[in-house]
């Protein structure tokens, strides 16, 4: 099998370089990822501007770019042999609940996910001190539950690991993303010409209370979450009710 490794870390984060050990027990790996950090990058791509790919001696190839870049580029010819199977972190923090709209490891593999290709988005859910010894044993037998079920059209996996010692993970279920708010995470700070300089981050992290959520099952139950995550953004219900209401202007 031919697998496709990317982040949004960057190609000489800790975590691109646990994940493409643990995936080369099971196929092909290629290495392309942000030659910088883009977190947060969301599903953003490069329109216009010109992206360079630099290959390294081991292979690796650092891209300019966002990871949407990166999966676009590797699915459009960058490399040999065409990925069957995305795989992209293992990110260093947590991507659950609302959060995985703004995480370019997300984004890495809804790009796959609508180009075809099943992918899988790996996090671990600390912001620093990570431990990956835990993700390099599990990622295995998670990869290969997908290959042996794929999943629907559309869909891809997001699975965040606890930051904990392999001997203290409670094992792996199936969940929902949850729900969330932050808390005074805007801070204001004074400019040099008098106007007003905003930072967005940190601030008090409020979950909404579900037992079937991400966040409850990683850091509460101490176990892996494995959530499949579904691109159809319809709201058929609303759909149905709004084509019941009379609308004004012109009627053909």
């Amino acid at each position: 099998m031919e697998i496709l490794i990317t982040n949004d870390d960057g190609l000489d984060s800790e975590g691109l370089a646990v994940l493409a050990r643990a995936a080369a027990a099971l196929g092909n790996v290629t290495v392309v990822a942000p030659e910088k950090e883009q977190s947060a990058s969301s599903h953003a791509i490069t329109l216009g501007a010109p992206l360079r790919a630099r290959r390294r001696p081991d292979g690796r190839i650092g891209v300019s770019g966002t990871p949407t870049d990166c999966v676009f580029l590797a699915m459009n010819g960058l490399v040999t042999k065409r990925p069957e199977l995305v795989l992209s972190g293992i990110n260093h923090g947590a991507n659950m609940g609302d959060d995985i709209t703004y995480s370019g490891t997300v984004a890495a593999a809804i790009e796959a996910t609508l180009i075809g290709v099943p992918a899988i988005a790996f996090s671990v859910a600390a912001q620093s001190g990570h431990l990956f010894e835990a993700p390099e044993r599990l990622i295995g037998g998670i990869v290969e539950k997908m290959i042996a079920d794929p999943p629907p059209r559309r869909t891809f996996w997001n699975v965040n690991f606890p930051n904990l010692p392999f001997e203290e993970i409670r094992g792996i279920r199936v969940t929902v993303l949850g729900t969330h708010r932050y808390q005074n995470a805007l801070v204001r700070e004074p400019g040099s010409a008098g106007e007003e300089i905003y930072r967005v981050g940190g601030g008090e992290l409020m979950w909404e209370e579900n037992p079937e959520a991400d966040f409850t099952t990683v850091l509460r139950h101490r176990s892996v979450s494995v959530t499949p995550v579904h691109l159809d953004l319809n709201h058929y219900e609303m759909i149905h009710e709004m084509r019941r209401w009379r609308w004004d202007g012109p009627e053909r």
